[in-house]
């Protein structure tokens, strides 16, 4: 399971464990790596929790308090007088590893070659457990995915470390689909092990097409997002060595911008398609693309809309002007909602475009 992961998160998940022991806790918990998140050593993850006002003291306190017995006098007790069991080295429990699962999902669909802290923070706010305690912390869950997104972006801007969507998808879908083939490789050997008849075990073509429709979606959802941001950074910088930017220049790059992460997605549909699985002999037509480019780039335009009402939010919040930031806030929901609305229709379109299509055998 950690075989992807940076030596940062290996780091992390090392703290969690001392964090568990700490708190004399039975299992290595979501709130645990969550404590662990907010060490100055991981860096980025630190950074955003700090900005919401999360530590790792005020976590311990939420921890402690909600693992404290509601039960009457007598059973406490009884309890206190049962004899101590030998301390075992505490595990992970199933909430942890699926966010470190997830975590690994984010890592592949960022187009990074390992887990890094930030990508377990952006598993962990999908994760009921995590997202419990990060509420009673008072965190606002959109804006702190926002916010990691951003300095991610700044981060990868920063060190020219940012992959294309093309190497992203593919090397994602790489992965995925030869460890899926690797699982069921294992299970074939095991049942001839064990004189076990298996029935209906997918063929590699559709496992290649599970995998594809399963996650294709969501890699260009998160690529487009993060490239968006990446733009930002990138106007910043500019703006920074040169002065502040034409606004029709600006508007410019972002309008190409848009035209050009269109054509990435349709020129690497066409390159795994083709070059990678050969899944299909009848490849996307134009306007199949032309859904899919749609799609793309209103969730690009969607977002670009995001941002900028993020800072206009920070701009209000600093100038304790309320009634604007009331109206910021109803309109950021607006466009969250508008959002996820966008790629759920991105992964019916992409699905659509996948199943009209026969599997080779």
């Amino acid at each position: 399971m950690f075989e992807r992961f940076a030596d940062s998160a290996i780091s992390v998940l090392q703290s969690a464990r001392e964090e568990c022991l700490a708190l004399k806790g039975e299992q290595i918990r979501p709130e645990h790596i969550l404590i662990a998140l907010t060490d100055e050593a991981a860096d980025i993850t630190a950074r955003v929790l700090a900005n919401m006002g999360i530590d790792g003291p005020g976590i311990r306190a939420e921890v402690t308090r909600s693992a404290e017995p509601t039960v009457g006098e007598p059973a406490r007790r009884m309890a206190e007088e049962q004899p101590a069991e030998p301390w075992d080295e505490p595990k992970l429990s199933e909430e942890a590893i699926a966010s470190i699962r997830r975590a690994a999902d984010y890592c592949l669909y960022f187009g990074y070659d390992y887990v890094l802290p930030e990508h377990l923070l952006m598993g962990l706010t999908e994760l009921p457990v995590g997202v419990k305690v990060l509420e009673e912390m008072g965190a606002n869950l959109t804006f702190l995915r926002r916010q990691l997104m951003y300095l991610m972006a700044e981060d990868a801007c920063f060190h020219q470390a940012a992959p294309s969507l093309k190497t992203a998808l593919v090397n994602g879908l790489k992965y995925l689909i030869s460890s899926h083939l690797e699982a069921t490789t294992s299970l074939l050997s095991l049942a001839q092990r064990t004189n076990t008849q298996l029935h209906h075990l997918p063929s590699r073509s559709h496992i290649v097409h599970m995998v594809c429709v399963g996650y294709m979606p969501e890699f260009l959802a998160v690529q487009v997002a993060f490239q968006r941001y990446l733009l930002e950074e990138t106007l910043k910088l500019l703006a920074e060595r040169t002065g502040t930017l034409d606004q029709e220049v600006a508007a410019s790059l972002v309008s190409s911008g848009a035209q050009h992460l269109r054509a990435e997605v349709q020129s690497t549909l066409e390159y795994v398609w083709t070059n990678e699985y050969r899944l299909f002999d009848q490849m996307l037509d134009e306007a199949e693309h032309d859904l899919i480019g749609s799609v793309i780039e209103d969730l690009w335009w969607a977002q670009g809309e995001e941002i900028a009402l993020h800072d206009l939010f920070d701009a209000a919040l600093d100038d304790h002007r309320r009634k604007q930031v009331l109206s910021l806030q109803k309109r950021r929901l607006e466009i969250s909602q508008r959002i996820a609305r966008l790629r759920a229709r991105l992964a019916e379109t992409i699905q659509q475009c996948f199943t009209r299509r026969q599997i080779p055998a």
